[in-house]
């Protein structure tokens, strides 16, 4: 199976929850606001070329055609945020089908729906699995990236991206060899679905 493990970030800022801004950064209205995000980068680790990839505005054709080549395309709340962030910014963006939502089998092997509840969803994010499971962290706060981005810094997003995506493959790559994962919030094993 041709795969590949995919991540996104964005151009414009998440308000702050007390409002409060950095002056000459520009804001979309909030994480639900997937069409004023605008995509900064989507990094890619490719499993069949053995490599990692980057793409920007200027060749997400390349991004289009790698998708469309590959079998599966696995990201890390990739179904609700990255799919819906690449559509409504006019980038191509994995069809369900060939999704594989390393969050969403997280919560399942939880016992827990695929619509987030912050009660009772919250605590699984990608820093605290990989935390708990091997002792690597992200690189970076996602809602910093787009600051970063705005300000020139974009080799720094880009590094950020790329980490996410490593720490996406180290859960993938459990999963697909059956090994369970240890929940952050209970310590009890997580056995994810592995991909058909």
């Amino acid at each position: 199976m041709k795969t590949i493990i995919y991540d996104c970030e964005i151009i414009n800022a998440i308000p702050n929850r007390d409002g409060s801004t950095i002056k000459g950064i520009t804001y979309c209205e909030g994480w639900h606001d997937h069409k004023n995000m605008g995509v900064s980068v989507t990094g890619v680790y490719d499993y069949h070329e053995d490599r990692y990839r980057v793409f920007c505005y200027d060749n997400r054709a390349e991004f289009a055609k790698l998708i469309a080549e590959r079998d599966l395309c696995v990201g890390f709340n990739s179904i609700p945020f990255n799919n819906a962030l690449l559509l409504a910014c006019g980038w191509p963006a994995p069809l369900e089908e060939k999704s594989y939502d390393l969050l969403r089998e997280t919560w399942a092997a939880a016992g827990l729906g695929a619509a987030f509840d912050f009660k009772t969803h919250g605590g699984y994010g990608l820093d605290a699995m990989c935390a708990c499971n091997f002792g690597t962290t992200k690189s970076g706060n996602g809602a910093l990236a787009p600051v970063l981005w705005q300000q020139g810094r974009r080799g720094e997003v880009i590094d950020y991206c790329l980490n996410d995506i490593r720490l996406t493959k180290q859960l993938f790559d459990s999963v697909l060899v059956g090994k369970p994962l240890i929940s952050p919030k209970d310590g009890g094993q997580l056995v994810l679905r592995k991909p058909q």
